[in-house]
């Protein structure tokens, strides 16, 4: 029952090291909050940032939870602070001790971020791979609505993992029904990392998924190439066995800067 006192265990170890401005963004979807966690990650190192700009976003469990898994797949700091919405960045001045360095993110940056997380080089998706961190309920509810009326390709596979209690919770809500008839394989208590052949058919050449966590480290753990985008994006391509290719809204900004003609 003890604990070494050292590290985020004492209190002025938990201040934040240096200050990320978030720019002002409209029309997210849930590919944010992974991309960015990813991003920062890498920006921050071994530094525990505060993350400014989103109080008005207001991010949900979910969103905290995609930006915590891929915020710890590239950074080594053991937490992170974002002002107005967690706990101790309430107050933000709770965790600064004196100035900080400052970062103020770009869409170009993240934009490069996200070709990182897209590393398959055709359209073609064989396994659309959900559930890393494990499902939620409410993560049940939203893919039960893209699902409804619909069916996945015959050539998809389209995998979910979750712990058993919420499984159990999406199966008395009827969303594991739905999610079912659309052709889905849901696997309980294990995980992403630790999945191989054959819950991903061995001709599989391309994955697919909403996951930074899983995105980053897929390559590496199955040798398939990836497509990153959001939940809807996920079951589209479940449909057609094809990743469209599109940006979100809230990155064709950056794009689209990219291609204006220069004076």
């Amino acid at each position: 029952g003890r604990a070494p006192l050292i590290g985020c265990h004492l209190e002025d170890q938990r201040k934040a090291r240096l200050h990320i401005e978030v720019p002002p963004l409209s029309n997210l979807d849930d590919s944010f909050y992974p991309l960015l966690g990813y991003h920062i990650g890498a920006l921050a190192g071994s530094r525990i940032p505060l993350v400014s700009g989103l109080q008005q976003q207001h991010p949900n469990l979910d969103d905290l939870k995609a930006f915590g898994a891929a915020f710890a797949t590239t950074s080594a700091a053991a937490l992170f602070h974002i002002a107005g919405v967690t706990p101790e960045a309430l107050d933000p001045t709770r965790v600064i001790d004196g100035p900080l360095p400052v970062f103020k993110l770009s869409l170009e940056e993240l934009r490069l971020s996200w070709q990182e997380l897209n590393s398959a080089r055709d359209a073609r998706v064989d396994v659309v791979s959900l559930g890393n961190p494990h499902f939620s309920l409410s993560e049940f509810a939203r893919l039960a609505s893209l699902c409804q009326g619909r069916h996945r390709h015959p050539d998809v596979v389209l995998a979910i993992t979750c712990g058993r209690t919420v499984l159990e919770q999406a199966r008395v809500a009827g969303y594991v029904a739905v999610i079912e008839a659309f052709g889905a394989v849901i696997v309980s208590d294990t995980c992403w990392c630790m999945l191989g052949e054959p819950v991903i058919p061995p001709a599989a050449r391309n994955l697919m998924t909403n996951s930074g966590k899983y995105a980053h480290y897929a390559p590496g753990l199955v040798g398939r190439k990836v497509h990153f985008a959001s939940l809807a994006e996920c079951v589209d391509a479940a449909c057609s066995a094809t990743a469209s290719g599109r940006l979100p809204q809230w990155l064709q900004a950056a794009a689209s800067l990219e291609n204006a003609p220069h004076v």
